[in-house]
């Protein structure tokens, strides 16, 4: 409470302020409540023309601080769909909170039957947010959704072909234990170039490096620096990579910086090239090096 009555000066606390604030500090850890007091006030202070805070600023910051500790104390889950409710609220002219909540946290949950929390946090933020901002209205929202869980419940009924690969690329020790969706890009990745289907392997190669290091970049907590500046989309690989050579809360290291350009330009001649086919000879002696950075990368994503 201290804290909050300095910041708030010239201004003071009223009886009811002061029992919420007591009412907080025995809900929330301290730091957790410092974190966000830090976050109400850029968010909320204002200033006259005169440079004095502005008593409505203050009132607002303490309504809000609540708010802003409970959506601080969710995990990150749970944070990234308290934005989607409040990005369908402001899209949509009809919105039914509870229900929205109650489809995504069901679409989330089944997700987690299958993937690690990284992973569903990655599909939130891209898929679910891409399918809300592309819907029409609340009822294709809705339907759309409910199709995509429907489908997921029905993921493990599905019968499916093993993949045969002899872990020419990827060892097996290196995927075990991911979910089932990387460790099919694992796979495939072995298996298409055991099969001599090297173009098939140089895009499944750009696919992982790509995936990954989205994943770190969240775990890192600085997605917002491969993001477009309109907040929609993921910045084109190229221009990722360039942020990550220089990125210092990333940390990558020297050789994985040196080498990440080399697979994303693999995977692009294979995808766009008209008159280009890959070769066993542009892959075979650079494995090592895709090996290292992949496994560099799941430990940065903490996938390891």
């Amino acid at each position: 409470m201290t804290i909050i009555k300095a910041k708030i000066l010239p201004y003071t606390l009223t009886k009811v302020g002061e029992a919420n604030i007591a009412r907080l500090e025995k809900q929330y850890p301290y730091d957790l409540i410092v974190e966000c007091i830090d976050i109400g006030i850029a968010s909320y202070f204002e200033y006259d023309k005169n440079g004095v805070l502005t008593k409505d600023s203050v009132g607002f910051f303490l309504n809000k601080l609540g708010g802003i500790l409970h959506n601080k104390s969710q995990s990150p889950i749970d944070q990234e769909i308290s934005r989607l409710l409040n990005v369908g609220k402001n899209k949509f002219s009809y919105w039914d909170k509870d229900r929205a909540a109650q489809i995504l946290h069901d679409y989330a949950n089944e997700l987690l039957q299958h993937w690690k929390e990284n992973a569903v946090l990655y599909d939130l933020k891209g898929e679910a947010t891409r399918l809300l901002n592309n819907s029409r209205n609340w009822s294709q929202w809705t339907n759309n959704m409910e199709g995509w869980i429907s489908d997921i419940k029905k993921w493990s009924e599905k019968d499916t072909v093993a993949i045969e690969q002899h872990e020419t690329i990827l060892p097996n020790a290196l995927f075990e234990g991911l979910s089932a969706n990387f460790q099919s890009i694992c796979k495939q990745i072995n298996a298409s170039y055991e099969n001599n289907l090297y173009d098939c392997t140089a895009v499944l190669m750009r696919r992982l490096l790509e995936a990954l290091l989205v994943l770190s970049y969240q775990k890192a907590g600085i997605e917002s620096e491969i993001i477009d500046p309109k907040g929609n989309f993921h910045i084109s690989l190229d221009r990722m990579i360039k942020n990550a050579t220089q990125n210092i809360t990333l940390a990558l290291s020297a050789n994985t910086k040196k080498d990440m350009s080399l697979f994303k330009d693999l995977g692009n001649y294979s995808a766009h090239k008209i008159w280009y086919n890959c070769t066993q000879q542009d892959i075979k002696p650079h494995m090592f090096k895709y090996r290292a950075v992949i496994e560099e990368l799941l430990y940065k994503a903490g996938m390891k």
